[in-house]
């Protein structure tokens, strides 16, 4: 697990860098907030903020954060009363947020907590792709992939039913709900998808439909 974190206290920063480290954690910490938006790549688990009411530095890196990473987990810390910052971090999509003081078992279990839920979210396709099952959206590293919302939805669906045989009756009952379509249409959809996933995933079974193979 990699662990993002900005707090700019250096003591609370080196305190939790080294409890989270010490539950087997990597931690790349940063005690200030453009130094983090300067360095870091954001290939990360999870990401801990520490925001000050009066600074906007926390906040801009959320907003960058949700602009190149979509989905990685955010969890902010606050001071007791910042009402504020609550305010202004569900706006940016925040997953959650602590109050300080805090005790760093409650910051741990928060954190798997969140990425207890990101995983169900999240299917990992490969070791550059996955499907966010939330947003219907196909992401190669941190790319959206320009699948049309009719495609979106049947991976999501061979995701759901990955590894058994998705006939072309479920196809067309879950997809187009009833309306008449030929297989030649749903080929074409499947065809297209293939494009962006990694070769040979989806299996066409004869006379019968496709198999997601994960």
């Amino acid at each position: 697990m990699k662990v993002v974190l900005l707090e700019d206290k250096y003591l609370l920063n080196n305190t939790i860098k080294e409890y989270l480290e010490s539950k087997g954690a990597y931690v790349e910490s940063y005690l200030d907030a453009q130094e983090l938006l300067n360095n870091y790549n954001f290939k990360a688990d999870i990401v801990v903020l520490g925001i000050q009411n009066h600074e906007a530095g926390g906040f801009e890196v959320i907003e960058w954060i949700k602009r190149i990473d979509a989905h990685v987990p955010t969890l902010f810390i606050i001071t007791y009363t910042d009402i504020e910052s609550i305010k202004k971090g569900c706006a940016f999509e925040c997953s959650d947020y602590m109050k300080k003081p805090f005790l760093l078992e409650e910051l741990w279990l928060k954190i798997e907590r969140l990425l207890d839920c990101s995983a169900q979210k999240k299917i990992t396709l490969s070791n550059t792709m996955s499907f966010d099952l939330e947003n219907e959206q196909l992401y190669c590293s941190s790319n959206i992939m320009k699948l049309t919302k009719i495609q979106r939805k049947i991976l999501k669906l061979l995701i759901n039913h990955k590894n058994t045989i998705v006939t072309y009756e479920v196809l067309i009952s879950e997809i187009w709900q009833d309306f008449f379509i030929q297989t030649n249409t749903i080929a074409s959809h499947i065809k297209n998808i293939r494009r962006y996933i990694p070769k040979n995933m989806i299996e066409s079974v004869r006379a019968e439909g496709y198999r997601l193979l994960l």
